[in-house]
C-alpha cells in the first residue's frame, strides 16, 4: 500500500507543481536556417487549442488554426509540467559548441508572470522533450496541409504520401498523431483517390486509434 503511495505521489507530483500557478497560453517558434519556411510557431492554450504561424521566404506570414486531439492535449501538458513552467530557462543553453540548428523561442504567460526561454541546442532532458514534441508537432502541421492540398489538387501523389507519413508515424516524428486521423478520414471518403490509398489510410487510422 505504502509503494503504491508513492509511486502514485511521483507520478501526480508534477501536475500538483503546475497546477498551484498554472499558464494561460504556451509559444513556440523555432527559425529555419534552409528550406521553405523562415520561422515556424506553434501558439497554445491550456485546453490545446490555439493557433499555428508559419512564415515562407518571401511570402507573407499563414495562420492556422490548431486543435490537439486528447492524448496530444495530455502530452503537450506534460511536456510543459516537466520544465516546470521554466523553472530554470536560464540553463536552457548548452555550454558545448555546437552548430546553428536554428534557435528556439519559448514563452509561457501566467497572470503572476511572462516566462521566457531562447536557445540554439539544450543538454536538458526536459528541454530536449519539449522541443521534440513541438518540431513534431510542426512537422505534423506542416505535412497536414500538403497532404490536404494533395487530396485536392494531386490525388495521383497520395499513395507516396502515405507512405512518408507511415515512416514518420513509425520513427516518432509526429507530435500528436491522434489529430491526423480526420485528414487521413478524407482520404478514406474520397472516391477519386486510388483504392489501395484509401485502404492504407484506413489501416492507419485503425493503428492511431489503438496506439495509446
Amino acid at each position: 500500500m505504502i509503494r503504491t503511495t508513492f509511486i502514485l505521489l511521483l507520478f501526480v507530483l508534477p501536475f500538483l507543481s503546475q497546477s498551484k500557478d498554472p499558464f494561460n497560453r504556451f509559444i513556440y517558434c523555432r527559425d529555419t536556417l534552409g528550406g521553405t519556411y523562415e520561422k515556424q510557431c506553434v501558439d497554445l492554450k491550456p485546453d490545446g487549442t490555439g493557433e499555428s504561424r508559419f512564415k515562407r521566404r518571401g511570402a507573407d506570414e499563414a495562420v492556422s488554426t490548431v486543435a490537439l486531439s486528447a492524448p496530444g492535449r495530455d502530452r503537450f501538458l506534460s511536456v510543459i509540467a516537466g520544465t516546470k513552467n521554466l523553472e530554470d530557462r536560464q540553463k536552457y543553453e548548452s555550454k558545448r559548441r555546437v552548430a546553428n540548428l536554428g534557435r528556439k523561442h519559448l514563452t509561457l504567460e501566467m497572470a503572476s508572470e511572462k516566462r521566457e526561454a531562447e536557445f540554439n541546442y539544450s543538454d536538458l532532458k526536459e528541454v530536449i522533450v519539449l522541443t521534440t514534441f513541438f518540431d513534431g508537432l510542426i512537422h505534423q502541421l506542416t505535412f497536414a496541409q500538403d497532404l490536404e492540398s494533395a487530396i485536392r489538387y494531386e490525388r495521383l501523389s497520395v499513395p507516396e504520401r502515405l507512405e512518408q507519413l507511415q515512416a514518420d508515424l513509425k520513427s516518432g516524428r509526429i507530435g500528436d498523431p491522434h489529430a491526423m486521423i480526420p485528414v487521413l478520414e478524407k482520404v478514406v471518403q474520397d472516391q477519386r483517390i486510388l483504392e489501395y490509398a484509401r485502404q492504407h489510410a484506413q489501416q492507419m487510422v485503425s493503428q492511431i486509434q489503438v496506439s495509446k
